[in-house]
């Protein structure tokens, strides 16, 4: 549109020469106009021009990191000794029997129940428990429902595990449990985590 404006105010100037009088007057006034319309074109190219590039610059998308930047600065000697780990533990887990999953699904919860099992022996007051009643007291204050006969199970583990804490005396056909209470629930916890960290590696 602004080429054809210029090109119109010359035809217009051309008809002055031809017809007019003044043409000086006229020539240099379409000069000036011819100047000054051909230099808006010119900025109205540019600025399309630059719009054009921020445009295109707007429109793209900016690379996403790749999944090793993530990992830049670490020693590789680090990421060999993870990468052996991991291939160990899915290993054993592939290789594990359901038995000894359960077993040590169930140790798992053995520091826990642990805790529970001392508090119950402190607000009762004795020196034995029937396992019975032990195991009423333990699923009350367990975190989630357990049955009677799985909270046995979970005892006679942590029995088995820490004999030098819970023992099981059985008196006149009735199972009771015993605590040593010269030993710290602190040490029970490491020794139980220390045969869970055993029992996962095998």
């Amino acid at each position: 549109a602004v080429f054809g404006i210029t090109s119109n105010v010359g035809l217009v100037c051309m008809e002055w020469y031809l017809y007019g009088s003044e043409f000086c007057s006229c020539d240099f006034y379409c000069f000036q106009m011819e100047k000054a319309l051909a230099n808006m074109a010119l900025k109205s190219v540019e600025t399309a021009m630059a719009a054009t590039m921020e445009q295109k610059q707007l429109n793209v998308v900016s690379p996403r990191p790749s999944p090793s930047s993530a990992l830049k600065g670490v020693s590789q000697s680090l990421l060999e000794r993870i990468r052996t780990k991991e291939a160990k533990k899915i290993q054993a887990t592939m290789t594990r029997s359901p038995a000894q999953a359960e077993r040590l699904h169930m140790m798992r919860r053995l520091p826990e129940i642990a805790r529970i099992l001392r508090n119950v022996f402190v607000a009762e007051k004795k020196a034995a428990l029937n396992i019975t009643v032990a195991c009423n007291r333990m699923v009350d204050s367990y975190r989630s429902s357990m049955p009677l006969g799985d909270m046995e199970k979970h005892l006679r583990l942590l029995a088995d595990t820490v004999p030098d804490w819970l023992s099981i005396h059985i008196i006149r056909k009735d199972v009771y449990l015993k605590l040593n209470k010269n030993v710290e629930l602190v040490t029970v916890v490491e020794k139980i985590e220390k045969k869970i960290k055993e029992e996962e590696k095998a």
